[in-house]
This record gives structure tokens, C-alpha cells and sequence, in this order.
């Protein structure tokens, strides 16, 4: 599907940077992350954003599944259990344990911190979807149909 070439070198590239920055801000976000102090609000949302996160990969299961924004080669399209609701659940669910962390032990380092990995998903989800689009001819209608990353808004 991606051919080795200088474009489909530098798409994998892109994909690989995304990913490693993803890994890099949420593990910054971890270890400054006071794990014996937080707020029962915060532990709450830990354990939503966790629990859709499973969902998703329980519905997506491990063989489809992919930290890459490039799709498998053999990947299936799904659009059932909370991709239902939104195209992609683990971004959602990285977010809601990640701002919620952020915001019960605030520090203006923290917010930059919290504030990339968004942005960074962000670019991620754009650079999958316009991936997907090409890779399963129903994954257009689909976008018309589901959010992209917060249910029932945006």
C-alpha cells in the first residue's frame, strides 16, 4: 500500500515522528504526575479515559490495532463500539487522562506539555485520516456520520 519511495519515505517518517512525540509528552506528562497525591476527580477520569481506551482496543482487537497513523495493510475498517461515537477512541482516552492529570497538579510547564500532546494528536488523527480515506472507501461516509475526537462535538 505505502511504497518505499522518497514521498512514502517521508510519510513514514512524519508518522514515526508523531508517534515518538505522542510517547515523549505523555511520559513527560507521567513522571511530573504526583501519583500518591491526586485528586479523586482526577483518578475518576483516569479510570473513564482508561476504561474507553480498552474498549477500543477490545473492539479494534491487537491484530488490527496500530500506533502508527499509516493503516495495515490488511487492517478491517471499524465503526462500531466507540468508534460509534468518535474515530478515535484512544486519542480521546490518552486525553482524558492526560488533561485531567494536568489540571489537578498545575504548573504552567505541565499545560505546555499537555497542550502539545493535543496538538500533536491532532496532527496525527489529520495525517490517519487522510490515510484512511485511501485506504477504505467507506471511511469517507463514516466521517460524516462520527466525530473526530469528542463525542457528540467535535
Amino acid at each position: 500500500m505505502f511504497n518505499t519511495t522518497r514521498m512514502g519515505l517521508r510519510r513514514s517518517l512524519l508518522a514515526w515522528l508523531l508517534v515518538f512525540l505522542q510517547f515523549l509528552f505523555i511520559g513527560l506528562i507521567l513522571v511530573t504526575s504526583p501519583v500518591f497525591q491526586l485528586k479523586i476527580w482526577v483518578i475518576i477520569m483516569i479510570l473513564l479515559g482508561l476504561a474507553f481506551g480498552l474498549w477500543a482496543i477490545q473492539t479494534i482487537r491487537l491484530g488490527n490495532f496500530n500506533i502508527s497513523p499509516l493503516p495495515k495493510p490488511h487492517g478491517i475498517m471499524i465503526a462500531h463500539g466507540p468508534y460509534h461515537f468518535v474515530r478515535h477512541p484512544m486519542y480521546t482516552s490518552i486525553l482524558m487522562v492526560c488533561w485531567p492529570l494536568v489540571l489537578g497538579h498545575f504548573t504552567w510547564l505541565r499545560l505546555a506539555m499537555v497542550i502539545c500532546l493535543t496538538l500533536v494528536l491532532i496532527v496525527k488523527l489529520h495525517l490517519e485520516e487522510s490515510y484512511l480515506k485511501k485506504a477504505f472507501i467507506a471511511y469517507l461516509e463514516y466521517t460524516r456520520t462520527s466525530k473526530k475526537l469528542i463525542p457528540f462535538v467535535w
